[in-house]
């Protein structure tokens, strides 16, 4: 911590951490460190906990981490990783619920990428129309946050449909959009505004 509280006063360096878990004594902490925001990763399953993360703990460390990271007021990025059980979704609703009880500064949706090498490397990442209906979904139940699809996801013409919908259901921003993706924006009257910072920033 006097490390990040040292890089913040001598570089002026925007700092947002992606904690993971955290008890009250790192919550404390980042807020006295200054950190500009916290990202960690919101996993609504407990099944994905223990099969997925080979972790013994539940969803309710989850929403402790983000009850803590709020009652310090340190600002929110959480992320949810739609497909995370195998391409399957199955908590994703529920970290939303959890999500949305907390004042967030930006909501950031990933997609699992199968990875060469890794146990799920032959996963096949969840149906686009699944993905599109969760986007919305995450719309309706935060319609004021900033909601923004983060770099992870898968690439091609999957990712081309997923950046049509987050447009299509009113999301802020996306990193790395697909091509063809800023004209489709225009197209429908918006005016696209470019920053060269990370999806967990946020549109500031």
């Amino acid at each position: 911590m006097d490390d990040i509280k040292r890089i913040k006063s001598e570089l002026g360096l925007k700092i947002i951490m992606h904690s993971g878990l955290v008890n009250e004594e790192m919550a404390s902490g980042l807020k006295e460190a200054g950190v500009d925001g916290v990202a960690l990763d919101i996993i609504g399953a407990n099944e994905t906990i223990k099969q997925v993360y080979h972790l013994d703990i539940t969803v309710d460390d989850y929403e402790e981490s983000l009850r803590l990271l709020s009652q310090y007021e340190l600002s929110l990025r959480p992320h949810i990783i739609i497909g995370l059980h195998y391409g399957k979704m199955l908590g994703e609703h529920y970290a939303l619920e959890m999500i949305k009880k907390y004042p967030v500064h930006a909501l950031i949706l990933v997609i699992l990428m199968p990875l060469h090498n890794t146990p799920m490397k032959n996963t096949l990442p969840p149906d686009t129309g699944e993905v599109a209906q969760f986007f919305n979904e995450a719309r309706m139940a935060m319609p004021s946050t900033k909601i923004l699809v983060g770099c992870a996801r898968p690439g091609g013409e999957y990712k081309k449909i997923v950046d049509k919908a987050a447009i299509d259901a009113g999301f802020n921003g996306i990193a790395y959009p697909a091509e063809g993706i800023i004209e489709y924006a225009q197209s429908l009257g918006l005016t696209p505004n470019y920053f060269e910072n990370s999806c967990s920033c946020g549109v500031e």
